[in-house]
């Protein structure tokens, strides 16, 4: 397997993808595919942070990083959020969505990005290194109780959110 930038040409091939993924995920509604590609049409999408996974020239996995704003007491500071991230139901349990987001992280941090947030399930997504963002003095803004556990974030550079409290929207 392989791990490359997403290019255009994969486009109609990564909406098939990300429909068959989430159709077999317990927490897909159908309408993912329709946001990747908003995803892509908005000035916060980064070309260079859209991968995709590739195994026996088949397209078989999918990861995008886009920029969002923390609104924090000091101001908006600009970080990533993951979403979506996919793998086709026949390559599951392979590693390669683990592939893909530790590809995905650390060209984020050769570019100079300090977090990545996402929304997701804290026993897939702990086991890779993130953590709710409640105990980094992060709240999502849809998070009425500040504890919500699939609110997540990992940190790029140790101790990156030391002091920065806020809220996050991750739209």
């Amino acid at each position: 397997m392989r791990i490359r930038q997403e290019q255009p040409a994969d486009y109609a091939a990564v909406y098939e993808l990300v429909k068959i993924s989430f159709a077999a995920a317990p927490h897909g509604d159908g309408t993912e595919a329709d946001y990747l590609n908003e995803v892509r049409k908005k000035d916060t999408f980064i070309p260079e942070l859209s991968f995709v996974a590739v195994l026996e020239d088949r397209i078989v996995g999918q990861i995008v990083l886009y920029k969002t704003s923390i609104a924090t007491g000091g101001g908006a500071r600009t970080e990533l959020v993951l979403s979506p991230i996919c793998v086709h139901p026949g390559c599951f349990g392979r590693g390669i969505a683990t592939a893909m987001i530790e590809f995905a992280l650390a060209r984020a941090k050769e570019l100079h990005y300090h977090a990545v947030f996402l929304c997701g399930a804290p026993d897939f997504y702990g086991k890779r290194g993130f953590v709710p963002t409640y105990e980094h003095g992060l709240i999502h803004i849809k998070d009425a109780s500040g504890t919500a556990k699939w609110s997540m974030v990992r940190e790029l550079y140790p101790g990156s959110l030391k002091g920065i409290t806020g809220a996050i929207s991750m739209d």
